[in-house]
């Protein structure tokens, strides 16, 4: 490879400039083919993983746990979330992201042991991102798995949800659960009097 003046690039010169190309091919394929880029992530780690590979195989793992978790594939995205984290431990969004997918784990087993430590990953979520009222939902719900008699908490945490940020899906479903419980709450508070 020759340069205008008609010498070549000096080694590191050389290599920087490979390293740059090979550092903009993942970063594409981290985009576009994320599943392909971490198929590979053993062999480039062998390596060693420069800051621009790693953030790749971060975002890749980050939009293969996005998928996993909108197709309800917890175990999934748990696996990449906490990949992506061991390349990102100090990532808010990944650490929230992979708390809710813990929570969603425990909160399946439908275990009531499981269900408050479901709780308590939601909980845990919910200190991270403070301005999102997801978490809230989903403490809602495991507390209603749990024993659906206390309607306080149960409707105290569809409300902090509804007061907070929710995609306009979510709200709809917190606003029908929050109904649901008041309903279930009136008509149990009717029967006992």
């Amino acid at each position: 490879m020759k340069v205008k003046t008609g010498q070549f690039l000096s080694l590191p010169v050389f290599i920087f400039f490979i390293w740059g190309c090979a550092g903009k091919k993942y970063r594409d394929m981290s985009i576009s083919n994320p599943q392909k880029l971490i198929s590979i992530e053993d062999s480039l780690s062998q390596s060693g993983l420069s800051k621009s590979l790693k953030q790749s195989l971060v975002f890749a793992h980050h939009n293969l746990g996005n998928h996993a978790l909108e197709e309800s594939e917890f175990d999934k995205a748990n696996y990449h979330f906490d990949k992506a984290l061991f390349l990102s431990p100090q990532d808010s969004v990944l650490l929230y992201k992979s708390l809710l997918v813990k929570g969603h784990i425990l909160y399946r087993t439908g275990n009531k042991n499981k269900l408050w430590e479901s709780i308590q990953k939601y909980y845990s979520a919910a200190s991270l991102q403070t301005s999102l009222g997801e978490p809230y939902y989903y403490i809602g719900l495991a507390y209603h798995k749990i024993g659906d008699k206390d309607f306080d908490l149960i409707i105290e945490s569809y409300d902090k949800a509804l007061k907070l940020d929710l995609s306009f899906d979510l709200k709809e479903m917190v606003v029908k659960q929050r109904s649901i419980a008041v309903d279930r709450n009136r008509v149990l508070r009717d029967f006992w009097k």
